[in-house]
């Protein structure tokens, strides 16, 4: 880190100290410089997402208010949506495809939108269902779309062990990932799916590394071998 740039703890701070009292351009200043100082899965990593668990359990704890934590939970969402847009609109050329959803009751979709921009930074065309997904309506999109992988998160682990007939359909034709603090190996062997352990943007580099495209020709041979 250079000499003349803000400790990622610091930056922490300062969004506590604009977001928390309802000062949105303030809140935005410190993201842009976040972001300027920083690549995207490094402000991710060490900044957004270490503030989002803080103003999460301050909530918890009653020291802020739901008004607060709404506040600065719409100004993150923003800002990240935007990030997404923009990384969606750099490459043109032919990627695999992602799907990404929260299960159905399961509002808190942050450690996703990281994966997600993650993901399309690292070149994969994302389709984003957000929180609170049906699982009829994610088996929709994936019938439409025929992802190359798919990744739920939720946090409770009761969560997927109730949709895990719908995620097992899934896994019959596409990668399933479960991820956040719901998932673990036993909830990942249950719904026939890979856990992805550690944060978001980790997380995401394992969807990545794990996408093995099938070389043209390379079912016809093994159909025509002896």
């Amino acid at each position: 880190m250079s000499a003349d740039r803000t400790l990622p703890a610091t930056r922490v701070e300062q969004l506590e100290q604009t977001l928390e009292a309802f000062d949105e351009a303030g809140g935005h200043r410190v993201l842009a410089d976040v972001f300027a100082e920083l690549d995207v899965e490094h402000a991710l990593s060490e900044v957004v997402l270490p503030y989002l668990r803080a103003v999460g359990q301050r909530w918890e704890n009653g020291r802020i208010g739901v008004a607060q934590e709404h506040f600065a939970s719409n100004v993150l969402r923003s800002r990240l949506s935007l990030l997404m847009q923009d990384a969606a609109e750099e490459v043109t050329a032919r990627r695999p495809l992602v799907v990404l959803a929260c299960l159905p009751g399961e509002h808190h979709e942050f450690g996703l939108m990281a994966a997600a921009l993650t993901l399309s930074r690292l070149g994969w065309q994302v389709c984003y269902l957000g929180a609170n997904t049906p699982t009829a309506e994610l088996s929709l999109a994936c019938r439409t779309v025929l992802p190359d992988a798919v990744v739920v998160s939720a946090l409770r682990p009761t969560a997927f062990a109730a949709h895990a007939p719908a995620l097992r359909r899934l896994a019959r034709t596409t990668t399933v990932y479960v991820g956040a603090a719901g998932a673990s190996s036993e909830v990942a062997e249950l719904c026939d799916a890979v856990w992805l352990d550690g944060d978001p943007v980790q997380a995401a580099r394992v969807v990545d590394e794990g996408y093995a495209p099938v070389a043209p020709g390379v079912d016809d041979a093994e159909s025509t071998a002896v």
